[in-house]
């Protein structure tokens, strides 16, 4: 065998990996020097983890390729690592919430707002193939340096934010499971970061496998669930189908809903994923790779629809059976902690523990993904690689010790208040990363032919202000829920200045919104959009060095994804 061979392997396995880079500029997660190589031709450490985080895709550009199942699977992954974020505790939270107090009434929101929410992952699929750059890095090629650490602080907040849930959800399932205090359970989060660590250093595609496993815990373990409940099919159903409020209490826990399900470091996270199959470019391979990784990202977030569904359905279901006040209260008002013993009573203890068993693989799950899309988002903004231990530590830390310090000094009953308060921190920061998006995916001079057309792109507005909308009022409702603005001196001080913050942050979205697009990435996505003008040219070179007939960024090809 040629000894060059493995070389070549990697070579190819490296350009693709920067998905059609030009001039020396890499993929989202590398550096952007090119990978070095030792003086005797081997590969260096960081062109073989470049190699194991892409997976090879051929015959996208064929003239007869059609979509088929076998391809579909080399793109499954992405969509399973971004569904986490739709089953995460915070999920499971406004879930458990919407059944214990409408019942089946609120199950429409789920699904609309599941569907909203693949559409807004298709403009990441779109942005990541157009350009080859996830979200992260087209934030930074965009704005100046004051607004780009801006909106990377933003961004970190809104990790650090997420991670909470997970922290008091993974806490309160080991506390269930091996009946320890609930602070200990915080404390042995910790160690989610090295099973991350651990998984990462095996490549992309076990970590999506395993990340696949835990959402099919929960499929798995609320499956159980649902067989053991008395729900009607059709009351299920006409909550699914029929749009209905019943009270200004149920608009709240539907803005939650919408809340919990769009969530701003998947934007980031989605985005980079994307970029992990490789294959050799090409207009015809851009627009299937999009099919396939739409196709794939619907097919994980029918799965949790199907999670979220069967949480409200249990608990609906469950707690028509409770007779006594006190534990009615307990579950309306801490449903992670009083939801599992609620099904002991009811349908035994086997119930409690495919509970908290799906509890457990949703806190994991989720904190590996923030964690790794933390490594994209510092990456992106700021050509910055932290050693991951270092950098999942910090992360870590920064969500164990607010949840340590308010279950040590407050007790249990007041953990779940700080689900409630990252979600209000997340509400706040989508706007920052889902405008942008948006801007980005509807300009030409960004994404070229895959550009969003103008009637999609009135949908696309819709349904971003309506996004935008809830999680707006979610805030105020949660402030003015707390009872932090009182008439009193403090109170009224303290609401001038939750005015004076709310203005700026109204000014800071609208400037974002109004301000136009400066890039022009039309040097670079021209080849990215062409393919080899013959057989014999090689598909590797001349995927991103064709760069005959440049498209006129006035007069955009667009067509139709």
């Amino acid at each position: 065998m040629d000894r060059d061979a493995p070389r070549e392997m990697l070579d190819r396995a490296v350009e693709r990996s920067d998905a059609g880079a030009m001039g020396g500029e890499t993929r989202a997660w590398t550096t952007d020097a090119r990978r070095a190589r030792d003086g005797d031709g081997k590969a260096t450490a960081e062109d073989e983890r470049a190699a194991k985080d892409t997976v090879e895709i051929t015959g996208l550009d064929d003239d007869d390729h059609r979509f088929n199942l076998r391809t579909l699977w080399r793109f499954m992954g992405p969509g399973f690592l971004m569904c986490i974020a739709y089953v995460d505790p915070g999920n499971f939270e406004s879930d458990l919430q919407a059944g214990v107090l409408f019942g089946y009434k609120l199950l429409w929101v789920l699904l609309w707002a599941t569907a909203g929410g693949w559409y807004i992952q298709g403009l990441t699929i779109r942005l990541a193939l157009a350009t080859g750059w996830d979200l992260a890095r087209c934030l930074r090629e965009e704005y100046p340096d004051p607004v780009r650490y801006a909106l990377w602080v933003i961004s970190e907040l809104g990790i650090i934010a997420s991670d909470v849930p997970e922290v008091i959800g993974t806490a309160l399932a080991l506390k269930l499971i091996f009946s320890i205090p609930t602070w200990v359970g915080v404390v042995l989060t910790s160690m989610s970061t090295m099973v991350f660590l651990g998984l990462q250093s095996f490549g992309v595609r076990k970590l999506e496998a395993f990340m696949a496993s835990l959402v099919g815990v929960m499929s798995l373990c609320f499956l159980a669930e649902c067989t053991y409940v008395d729900a009607a099919v059709s009351s299920v159903t006409a909550g699914i189908i029929i749009p209905r409020l019943p009270g200004s209490t149920a608009l709240y826990i539907a803005i939650s809903l919408v809340g919990a399900v769009v969530m701003p470091h998947n934007l980031f996270l989605h985005s980079a994923l994307v970029l992990s199959r490789g294959f050799v470019l090409g207009e015809k391979s851009l627009k299937m790779a999009y099919k396939y990784n739409v196709v794939e990202s619907g097919l994980a977030l029918s799965v949790s629809l199907f999670i979220n569904i069967a949480v409200v359905v249990v608990a609906a279901a469950n707690f028509a059976h409770l007779t006594d006040p006190q534990e009615k209260n307990n579950v309306r008002d801490r449903p992670l902690q009083y939801a599992p013993q609620m099904l002991k009573e009811v349908l035994g203890p086997a119930a409690k523990g495919f509970f908290a068993a799906a509890l457990l693989a949703s806190g994991q799950s989720s904190t590996i993904t923030g964690t790794y899309a933390g490594q994209f988002v510092m990456d992106g903004f700021l050509e910055l690689r932290v050693n991951p231990v270092l950098r999942a530590f910090v992360t870590r830390m920064c969500a164990i010790v607010p949840s340590l310090a308010v279950v040590l000094i407050a007790g249990d009953q007041y953990s779940e208040s700080l689900i409630v308060i990252s979600s209000t921190i997340l509400a706040i920061q989508l706007p920052f990363a889902l405008i942008p998006l948006i801007k980005f995916t509807a300009s030409s001079n960004i994404v070229g032919p895959m550009a969003v057309k103008p009637k999609a792109l009135r949908y696309t507005i819709v349904l971003t202000g309506t996004i935008i909308s809830a999680n707006v009022i979610l805030v105020i409702l949660t402030v003015a829920e707390s009872g932090l603005v009182h008439a009193s001196l403090a109170g009224v001080f303290l609401g001038m200045i939750i005015t004076a913050l709310l203005g700026l942050y109204v000014v800071s979205l609208v400037w974002l919104a109004m301000r136009p697009v400066h890039q022009n990435l039309t040097a670079r996505i021209a080849p990215r959009m062409k393919r080899p003008s013959s057989a014999s040219e090689d598909p590797e070179d001349a995927a991103w060095t064709n760069d005959e007939l440049l498209p006129d960024p006035n007069e955009p090809a667009v067509y139709s994804l």
